[in-house]
């Protein structure tokens, strides 16, 4: 459980992050922003997968 915790924890931060970078500081466009959330949606789920079987 504080697994599961932990890595949306992160994923969010994460996500929040490159939403400041990418929206804030580097001003590109929303097809940018959609593919930073898609990565950190599909990285976060692969992660997972990968490593709850092992714990």
């Amino acid at each position: 459980m504080k697994f599961i915790v932990a890595l949306c924890v992160v994923a969010a931060v994460l996500w929040i992050g490159g939403e400041i970078l990418l929206g804030l500081v580097l001003n590109l466009g929303m097809t940018v922003s959609r593919i930073w959330a898609i990565a950190i949606i599909v990285l976060t789920c692969a992660f997972s997968v990968w490593k709850c079987p092992r714990e």
